[in-house]
């Protein structure tokens, strides 16, 4: 949340619409403070009279005085203000005539809410070019265009449709949708100093300046840190060229693994949340590798007679796996996951992204089956966190990771027997503590961490398990909370930023780890402060 350095103020002569741009934004979370919206020109003359006002935006047919006449006033008398003027279809010649006088663009009305976000950033980069302090202004106006497009994709069903976009000349009625994933941010992260409005704001620049099309509408996917969505109307060859430029920008980079899909052709924005369904479906039928792809819809249409199905876990399989698990046979359990089902090979074996998300939440099912049989609630809880860990690792692609997090899972589930603790293996685990505890934001992990310390991975997991009574990943998650609400308490930083800072790329999964550790969400905590 910015601290309210921009004053808005609108003029209309109808309550509703008035009403309306006051509800439809949270203006305070953009640094923006609303003031009280007045009926006429006359008005608005009053306001500017006794009070600094940024951003204006006014109806053309008012008493007293009209949006015409007013732009022309203000222009004149208050020339840092920046103009917007709301019509209907009927009032183009007025239109023209407030543009002529000093208004940067029109609204039509209905104003939807896609349009006001898109009027608002382009008043807010205007407004920075005469600025110190250019960039936070800048990333302010990225963050409002982020969060509420991201919205629109949250949505099944758009109660608006948009008429018009004054940030862009997209025509949405038959534009396509590209999801770029960056698998991991880490890198990054550390390049835009943990700064993620800094991040996406770059990003989303240097992918128009690629580019260089005047139809593109690119926004950071809020809900999901590393996807960044594109819209735009241009045809199948374009589209391709497109991406291809993206991957190549992101291979200078950074070295994670880029995945871009390109979705069909939309019939109109409101279809925008099952395009980006329809994306994500694309994305899951990659290859589990660490290498950047590029995926349209139209390509696994062609193709799609060659997809191979990867379903290593049988129900032979399933039945053996429970009855090594009754039998408490560690070493056993291990060779049925990783070399019989095979998650060591899946790479190797070329199993698609949802072939692996699938095996594993399959096995994670019965694991937590088994530990619910006996009712350890203490293993149940951490159980619940390492699954999410491996859910979480699987979407970087990175095959030797995913295999640690899963022997971390067999070694709660199995082994229940204490090792000999050593005053040195002591030592090494209170190391390991305080490493944890001065960099939690950090990319952290059982395979770095044992590597840090030489200690053999799945030795060193049940060492910590027994010094701390938590596993290595609860530990980690548990300061990270600690961290988070703490920083819960300075205002200027929203939640997505805490994730960010903390150590979570993906706003959706610290909210899911904050909802498990302290019974409510991030948003409810902090309202409750």
């Amino acid at each position: 949340m910015y601290k309210e350095n921009y004053k808005l103020l609108i003029a209309d002569d109808e309550y509703w619409t008035r009403e309306k741009f006051r509800n439809i934004i949270k203006w305070q979370d953009y640094g923006i403070e609303f003031l009280e919206p007045v009926e006429n020109g006359q008005e608005v003359l009053d306001v500017l009279e006794r009070e600094r006002v940024d951003i204006l935006i006014t109806d053309i047919n008012m008493p007293l005085v009209n949006g015409v006449e007013l732009i022309s006033l203000v222009k004149k008398k208050y020339p840092d203000v920046v103009m917007f003027v709301v019509s209907g279809y009927d009032d183009f010649e007025y239109v023209k005539s407030s543009l002529i006088s000093g208004a940067i663009n029109y609204l039509l009305k209905p104003v939807s809410k896609m349009d006001l976000v898109s009027a608002i950033s382009k008043a807010l980069e205007w407004i920075s070019v005469q600025e110190k302090n250019k960039i936070q202004t800048l990333k302010m106006s990225s963050l409002l265009q982020d969060r509420e497009y991201s919205m629109l994709v949250e949505k099944k069903e758009m109660s608006f449709a948009s008429n018009i976009n004054l940030d862009e000349s997209l025509d949405r009625a038959g534009c396509s949708l590209l999801l770029i994933k960056i698998h991991n941010l880490k890198e990054l992260m550390e390049k835009y100093q943990y700064d993620m409005n800094l991040l996406s704001y770059s990003i989303k620049k240097k992918i128009k300046e690629l580019n260089c099309h005047k139809d593109l509408l690119v926004f950071n996917y809020i809900y999901r840190s590393n996807e960044f969505i594109l819209l735009s109307d241009l045809d199948n060859a374009e589209l391709d060229k497109m991406a291809l430029k993206i991957e190549n920008y992101f291979r200078g980079e950074t070295t994670s693994p880029i995945t871009i899909t390109i979705s069909e052709h939309l019939y109109s924005i409101e279809s925008i949340h099952s395009a980006y369904i329809q994306s994500v479906s694309l994305l899951m039928l990659r290859k589990y590798k660490k290498e950047s792809v590029i995926i349209s819809d139209k390509r696994v249409k062609q193709s799609i007679t060659n997809q191979t199905v990867n379903a290593p876990l049988t129900k032979e399989v399933e039945a053996q796996l429970k009855l090594l698990l009754k039998a408490g046979n560690k070493d056993a359990l291990q060779r049925m996951v990783f070399d019989t089902i095979g998650i060591r090979k899946c790479e190797k074996e070329q199993w698609s992204y949802l072939a692996v998300r699938q095996t594993v939440k399959r096995i994670c099912n019965i694991l937590s089956d088994h530990m619910m049989e006996k009712q350890h609630s203490k293993e149940i809880f951490d159980l619940a966190g390492l699954v999410e860990v491996a859910d979480k690792t699987i979407e970087l692609l990175d095959n030797r990771e995913l295999c640690n997090v899963m022997e971390e899972i067999l070694v709660l589930v199995s082994d229940s027997k204490k090792e000999k603790l050593s005053g040195s293996m002591k030592e090494v685990v209170g190391q390991a503590i305080g490493y944890i505890d001065s960099n939690y934001f950090e990319s952290l992990s059982l395979t770095s961490l044992a590597k840090q310390f030489g200690v053999e991975s799945s030795y060193f997991s049940k060492l910590f398990r027994q010094v701390t009574g938590d596993n290595l990943m609860s530990y980690i998650a548990k300061k990270r909370i600690e961290r988070a609400k703490d920083y819960m308490h300075n205002e200027d930083m929203n939640l997505a930023e805490i994730a960010f800072s903390v150590g979570y790329d993906d706003y959706t999964y610290f909210n899911k780890v904050f909802r498990k550790m302290e019974g409510i969400s991030p948003k409810t905590y902090r309202s409750q402060l």
